[in-house]
């Protein structure tokens, strides 16, 4: 009846049983009465020692472990129970446990993250915007609008940048107006003063009297030459503004024409032949090679003009009685238009400030000038979308080299 018993528990829960009992062994299910662990077990258990705590179950136990008891009087060791415990169940049960445990808590980490994500986004968008709105500020000079967002801080700060934004570009714009303004309204008086001056040397006959009013003529002649340049550098600039522009100016404002530089070229060396001449210069024209599609620009046509003729009057002031050579250099995205002179040339240190408004090479104060040629090249070049680029031998002189955008094979044709 014993065995059936065991036999039947064996069968529903599938666990090993070893009974023993006066020397007689009782075996039912998967238990092997040889094992040395079972043989270990059993001779505790003769020893009147209990095994019957399971240790505790992780996702790593082992599937069975053995627990045995012994039975008999408070004298004498009658027999042994020794059971083969099958964990699997219990093992999945733990996994199960465990697995959703740790889904909860990825859930849990999941939702801190996005939490996390959401507070910081809210947080730091509004910084990256103003970031890109003082880089717009610097690149275009225009005023920049920034979109409330974000902590009360930083509404704040955003009203408060727009307001700058506005007061810096609108001082930057009164600033320009008021010197082309003011170099506009000055060439009434200077042209009243011109015709009086024409008057006085009419009726002058002393010869130092005349003398006296040549230093005037010369002096009123600067003083026209200065400001022609500083409109003709307030254009560029304002030109320069156009071009870094993205979004308030329209696309048919902001797109040049489509021009052949070598035809430029040509137009301009013919027009300066004569002030060459005066000056002693020699121009020599190199005829580029290659089809002349390859030598089509984005530029405004009397924009380049003014630079080739800025140029060519810098070369003939600074390096008289030379050879000015003009060539046309077709690069791969770009044409590059050199004009190199052969005179003394410029240090580099007179290369780093040639670009800046009134600077001029060596501190020269003699040669007439405004020191505003260079400078209005400069800007007009990078308002249409180029670069100049002044380098210097003194070997050989100075060569400018201005380069514009070529007009791609998919562009010809497009509307100037």
């Amino acid at each position: 009846m014993l065995q059936i018993e065991m036999d039947t528990y064996c069968e529903l829960y599938g666990e090993g049983l070893l009974i023993i009992r006066d020397g007689k062994r009782l075996v039912s299910g998967g238990i092997d009465p040889n094992n040395s662990q079972v043989q270990e077990t059993v001779y505790a258990a003769g020893l009147n020692l209990e095994q019957s705590k399971i240790s505790e179950i992780s996702l790593f136990s082992k599937t069975q472990t053995l627990i045995t008891r012994p039975f008999g009087n408070s004298a004498q060791v009658l027999g042994s129970v020794t059971m083969q415990v099958n964990l699997e169940h219990a093992r999945l049960r733990v996994l199960h446990i465990s697995t959703v445990l740790v889904l909860i808590t990825l859930s849990i980490g999941a939702g801190f993250l996005l939490v996390a994500d959401r507070l910081t986004t809210w947080v730091l968008r509004p910084v990256h915007h103003l970031d890109d709105a003082v880089q717009l500020l610097s690149k275009t000079q225009r005023p920049v609008t920034m979109e409330e967002e974000g902590p009360p801080e930083l509404r704040k700060l955003s009203r408060s940048v727009s307001l700058m934004a506005q007061t810096m570009a609108t001082s930057l714009q009164q600033q320009r107006e008021l010197i082309a303004e003011t170099s506009h309204q000055l060439r009434n008086p200077v042209a009243a003063l011109r015709l009086r001056v024409d008057l006085l040397n009419l009726r002058l006959s002393k010869d130092e009297d005349i003398a006296g009013l040549k230093l005037v003529e010369l002096e009123l002649s600067r003083v026209e030459a200065l400001l022609d340049g500083v409109l003709r550098l307030a254009t560029a600039e304002h030109r320069l503004n156009e071009q870094g522009a993205e979004g308030p100016l329209p696309e048919v404002q902001r797109q040049p024409e489509q021009i052949n530089v070598w035809q430029i070229v040509v137009e301009e060396t013919e027009r300066q032949s004569l002030a060459a001449v005066e000056s002693g210069n020699q121009l020599s024209t190199a005829v580029p090679e290659g089809p002349a599609g390859e030598l089509m620009v984005w530029c405004n046509s009397f924009e380049l003009q003014q630079m080739l003729a800025e140029l060519l009057s810098n070369a003939f002031k600074y390096a008289p009685a030379t050879l000015i050579t003009l060539c046309v250099n077709s690069l791969p995205t770009a044409v590059e238009i050199v004009i190199e002179d052969h005179g003394n040339g410029m240090s580099e240190a007179d290369l780093a400030h040639a670009g800046e408004r009134f600077w001029r090479g060596n501190n020269d104060t003699t040669s007439p000038g405004t020191g505003l040629g260079i400078a209005i090249v400069d800007r007009l070049a990078r308002a249409n979308f180029g670069e100049l680029k002044l380098t210097s031998d003194h070997d050989s002189g100075l060569r400018a080299a201005i380069t514009l955008p070529r007009v791609s094979t998919s562009e010809e044709g497009r509307r100037e």
